[in-house]
């Protein structure tokens, strides 16, 4: 006998009139589309990126600046004490995480305990004693708090402002003093009697101090933000970690605002899309195993350990711009966007 027109064998078919649309299709994520009939688009993997530093005033007419692009905009979640996510208008909560990361971070209070904002520590107390006993207590639920490192640290600089240099909304109680040093776990490869800290009244990355020095501690959870360098053999060097490409040779020393014309003009590889960084992709580069210089040099053999300049102005004194000195890799504050830098341009990004 004939079937009746309409008849399929398959009636879980979502779309007869499509034929790349059934069971058996490949799903593609975030497209709006459900082709393998699932009964929801498929969500796309995610992955850790590298936050945007949060600057978002001009300070020049000159393009390129940090404001002038929009990569990865800082966001946050606000968490409960058992790791809940809650509604940015929560007056009370725990721990943050960095949607951009993926990083969980405490959040300091105000009641002379253990998260108490003025607490402060030596570097090895920081972790035999501080994130010993948060994970002794398992704090939000979890054992595995670190002290971070000087990387993850600098990516909660809020680049916008000052005093403190640090977004409120979601860490409160932050020290707004002139001189608040943060520790993280990182050893001066230079002086390993010492460690690097970020400065959060302007968001300054240095070594100041000896580890017996007391300073703040932040505690933090979650994979550690690295790098994976690959050389392309074509005068460029990717990140596959954060996805930027770098221009591998040194552009030469110069002005600030010629950095910004510099590389906003670069043809290289191809591309034409490139870019100064701002001080948190710069930083990603920075190997702080080493120094003079503190960087790959298989990756990019012509380095020195002088200053690279940033697309990022110091909000603080709108005159200078952050440099990355590489001789140890710390972020600066002290260089006015009229003196000359080495630069080194980038494009991309996830």
């Amino acid at each position: 006998s004939t079937q009746p027109t309409g008849y399929v064998s398959d009636n879980a078919d979502c779309d007869d009139a499509d034929p790349g649309i059934n069971p058996g299709a490949t799903e593609i994520c975030e497209d709006g589309i459900d082709q393998d009939c699932s009964g929801a688009d498929l969500p796309c993997p995610w992955s850790p990126g590298l936050p945007d530093t949060g600057q978002t005033t001009s300070y020049t007419d000159t393009f390129g600046e940090d404001a002038d692009y929009t990569i990865n905009p800082p966001a946050y979640t606000k968490l409960d004490a058992a790791g809940n996510a809650l509604s940015d208008a929560a007056s009370s909560w725990t721990m943050v995480r960095d949607d951009v990361t993926g990083l969980i971070w405490e959040v300091k209070t105000d009641d002379d305990g253990i998260h108490d904002k003025d607490n402060t520590y030596t570097w090895q107390d920081g972790q035999d004693v501080f994130i010993a006993q948060l994970n002794s207590d398992n704090f939000g639920g979890h054992a595995d708090w670190r002290m971070p490192t000087v990387k993850e640290l600098s990516t909660l600089v809020n680049a916008e402002v000052f005093l403190p240099a640090i977004h409120t909304a979601y860490f409160p109680h932050a020290e707004s003093t002139s001189f608040t040093n943060y520790w993280s776990s990182t050893t001066s490869a230079k002086a390993v009697e010492r460690a690097w800290g970020v400065h959060f009244n302007d968001g300054n990355v240095g070594v100041d101090g000896d580890k017996f020095s007391s300073f703040h501690v932040r505690a933090v959870r979650g994979e550690q933000i690295s790098s994976n360098l690959v050389d392309n053999g074509d005068g460029t060097v990717t990140d596959t970690q954060t996805g930027l490409m770098w221009q591998q040779a040194e552009a030469g020393e110069m002005t600030w605002e010629e950095a910004l014309a510099y590389c906003e003009a670069l043809v290289l590889a191809g591309h034409e899309d490139w870019r100064l960084p701002n001080r948190n992709e710069l930083q990603s580069i920075v190997d702080h195993e080493e120094f003079d210089p503190a960087i790959d040099t298989v990756f990019f053999p012509g380095a020195t350990w002088t200053g690279y300049w940033t697309s990022t102005t110091v909000a603080r004194i709108p005159d200078n711009a952050w440099f990355v000195p590489l001789y140890e890799g710390g972020v600066g504050n002290a260089r006015g966007k009229l003196g000359s830098e080495n630069v080194r341009a980038v494009r991309g990004g996830q």
